[in-house]
């Protein structure tokens, strides 16, 4: 059943693909780079896909002469058909994940003759040329070059380390490999590669590669007159590269302010200065994706990519959320509903699943389409009542809504999110999504289809429901507990978990505990006295892969022996320590 059902989504998913809308075609070909969003589970490598980070929305490649581009599909360099002889009309869409330094890469082809070409050494499947962190090239491959009917797919790594990569591939049935009996009905297959092996530290680096899909047709170990296509993104052998972006940090803490905001826009409070923040832009390291809508007309093109920096800072269970955005044109999309801002999608604890109907929209955006007006404040009726408020800020050179006067100078945002009418408490890590729209030359003064731009940028994912993007992307915010609350470090990937003796030990009247994962993972660390009872807890999320410290200062605490312990997926440890009032 598995089979057939994986068989059905497939199909479906190439047939609504392959009608995909032409309008993005100017600026959806041959990417300069493709941005790689960070997997919420743990990838499979058994060629299958089952995995729904798969199917969730995010840029990737399209290969085939008959493909089309859409809103986050993108079509690739160039091609040839080498063995002539027929109108190829094999579509594979290749996709990219990364968790941590781990890069995922998957191919799903509807090909219906999977084989290797007997004349030479190419067969169905993936080559590929990836730099290394020092700039010199090395090979990847995955693709059916091995004789035999129902020969599997072949993963080759190079020669000298096998072990920095691994792949594995799935005939959707009945298909067999090498056999000309009757038409196949595609494959998959799946790959990771081991950047760290290849020199790379930093989680959000740019890997430069280039991509080649093989799609020989009509041959099985005794015929070599069949044909033979392949396209590639960047160059054939080597001449050009393209950039895979590591992007999409999962996780981010809001540090933790005594100072009451003064909700005005501006974002001058001093504790903004040290926050932590995702830019929500297009070439961003730091957002999840977006898409460009070219009002269908070949004249246009993006010009003005904005980018919006978005800060977290939390008093008690008030989560501050600050936006500082350059656009340079303000306003609202004359013939809908869409405008610059901020359009927030909030969760429930423990219930992030909702309903269309149930949908926690907090939006600070600039709806009206009245010269010089600010940004409006709304909340769906779902929201608690008094969930959230918000303001905006236009500096001297900024009049929305009118592109006469020349380029504006940007806004600023600031929203309080009251989390704890959410069902939030401090240290509870918040899931949301951020959508920054970014509308361009769309006033009533200037809506033109030549000029009008209207691209939507997001950290997580522009809509939430279960319906309409069931496999959303929420992201996560933590209301971390003290202003220097460690965050992720970048730079540093132990290869062991550990637990640190806290220090100092014996303390009073505070103590910072630090550990170390090998792996994402979800970590708690909790504090118990010497009968066993729970007295904090200090962590309980999903953590990337580094070195963590966690200050505890404990309140209405006595003097005595207290234990620590983390626990995470595959580690538990538990050391004591002494609080000595």
């Amino acid at each position: 059943m598995k089979n057939i059902v994986f068989t059905i989504t497939v199909l479906l998913f190439l047939s609504l693909t392959l009608n995909t809308n032409t309008s993005f075609a100017q600026t959806h070909s041959d990417p300069p780079y493709l941005k790689v969003v960070t997997a919420e589970k743990q990838i499979t490598i058994d060629g299958i896909l089952s995995e729904t980070d798969w199917q969730k929305r995010y840029d990737y490649l399209v290969y085939g002469a008959n493909a089309l581009p859409g809103d986050v599909t993108y079509t690739v360099t160039g091609g040839i058909l080498v063995d002539p002889g027929y109108t190829d009309t094999t579509i594979t869409f290749v996709r990219f994940l990364h968790d941590g330094l781990k890069l995922y890469i998957s191919l799903q082809s509807y090909d219906k003759s999977i084989c290797r070409r007997t004349t030479g050494w190419e067969g169905d499947g993936l080559f590929m040329k990836i730099k290394k962190a020092d700039g010199s090239t090395i090979e990847f491959k995955l693709f059916y070059s091995s004789a035999g009917v129902g020969a599997p797919i072949k993963f080759e790594a190079p020669s000298l380390n096998p072990t920095w990569g691994e792949g594995a591939g799935y005939v959707i049935p009945p298909g067999v490999v090498n056999h000309l009996a009757s038409d196949d009905t595609g494959y998959t297959a799946e790959m990771v590669i081991y950047l760290d092996s290849l020199g790379y530290t930093d989680p959000q680096a740019d890997i430069p590669v280039l991509i080649n899909i093989f799609d020989p047709d009509g041959f099985d170990d005794v015929t070599t007159t069949g044909s033979y296509h392949k396209m590639w993104w960047g160059s054939e052998w080597g001449d050009s590269f393209r950039m895979l972006r590591l992007a999409d940090p999962p996780l981010k803490h809001a540090i933790v302010t005594t100072e009451t905001i003064t909700l005005d826009g501006q974002l001058n409070e001093v504790f903004w200065a040290n926050a932590e923040s995702v830019v929500v832009s297009k070439p961003s390291n730091t957002s999840t994706g977006g898409y460009y809508k070219q009002w269908n007309s070949p004249l246009n093109s993006y010009n003005d990519q904005s980018r919006a920096t978005v800060k977290f800072v939390h008093k008690g269970t008030d989560l501050y959320i600050g936006v500082e955005s350059d656009d340079k044109s303000v306003c609202e999309w004359a013939p809908g509903w869409e405008a610059d801002g901020l359009f927030l999608w909030m969760t429930m604890k423990d219930d992030y699943l909702p309903d269309p109907g149930q949908r926690l929209e907090i939006k600070n955006m600039f709806f009206g389409n009245v010269v010089g007006d600010s940004a409006h404040f709304e909340l769906s009726a779902t929201v608690p009542t008094g969930g959230a408020e918000g303001a905006s800020f236009e500096p001297l050179g900024t009049v929305s809504h009118t592109e006469v006067g020349g380029p504006d100078d940007g806004y600023s945002l600031e929203v309080i999110v009251h989390t704890d009418l959410f069902g939030y408490s401090v240290l509870d890590t918040v899931r949301l999504s951020i959508v920054i729209y970014d509308i361009d030359y769309a006033s009533n003064d200037a809506i033109s289809a030549d000029t009008s731009d209207f691209a939507p940028n997001w950290w997580g994912t522009q809509w939430v429901d279960k319906y309409f993007e069931k496999f959303h992307l929420f992201r996560q915010v933590v209301l971390s507990n003290s202003p220097t609350d460690v965050k992720d470090n970048h730079n540093v990937f132990p290869n062991s978990f550990v637990l640190k003796q806290n220090y100092p030990n014996p303390f009073n009247p505070s103590t910072t505990i630090s550990y170390s994962i090998p792996e994402n993972s979800s970590v708690t660390l909790k504090v118990f006295n010497v009968l066993g009872n729970e007295v904090a807890t200090l962590v309980n999320e999903f953590k990337n892969a580094g070195e963590y410290n966690m200050r505890w200062q404990p309140s209405n605490v006595s003097s005595g022996v207290y234990f620590y312990e983390l626990r995470t997926d595959d580690f538990i440890k538990t050391n004591k320590m002494i609080l000595l009032r």
